[in-house]
């Protein structure tokens, strides 16, 4: 009965937005300093392999909770074993607003003799909606921060 007066219905159960990987963005290889681009000059590579999540509305916005998975392999040029890189998680209805894109950084580095690990980021987020239903028309897109250089070359991959 409350819900026309602009109060949410607790009770109730909405539909979270939809996460969506940008294809283009979805992995990196991450090259040593210089112009070589050969398996030799990789440090490492790193995918987003899976995402889960929730979402509960409050007065007038979206809590949503996102547990990201990001594997990441060693490469033979990486002899310090540490990596380094950064992802987004971005909304593009507030894509010209501070809520539209949130840049994660990640440092880390492979433990022992491992040559591959399994990176897990939770993150908790907040964006504004008048009323709950709105949340099921979000769209939340996942992606590597990626130089120009690195955009280029996961291209040229996908072209062959």
């Amino acid at each position: 009965m409350l819900t026309g007066c602009g109060l949410f219905d607790q009770g109730a159960k909405y539909a979270c937005p939809q996460v969506f990987l940008l294809d283009d963005a979805r992995d990196m290889t991450k090259f040593k300093p210089g112009p070589g681009r050969d398996i030799t000059d990789i440090l490492f590579e790193a995918e987003i392999v899976n995402f889960v999540g929730d979402c509960d509305y409050d007065e007038g916005q979206a809590e949503i909770e996102l547990s990201v998975q990001i594997r990441v392999e060693r490469g033979p040029a990486n002899k310090g074993r540490e990596i380094a890189f950064e992802y987004f998680v971005a909304f593009p209805k507030y894509e010209s607003q501070s809520e539209g894109k949130s840049v994660f950084n990640v440092v880390g580095a492979f433990d022992g003799n491992r040559t591959r690990m399994i990176y897990r980021d939770d993150l908790e987020m907040t964006i504004p909606v008048k009323v709950p239903t709105d949340g099921a028309a979000l769209e939340i897109v996942l992606g590597f921060q990626l130089t120009p250089e690195e955009l280029k070359f996961n291209r040229s991959r996908k072209q062959r």
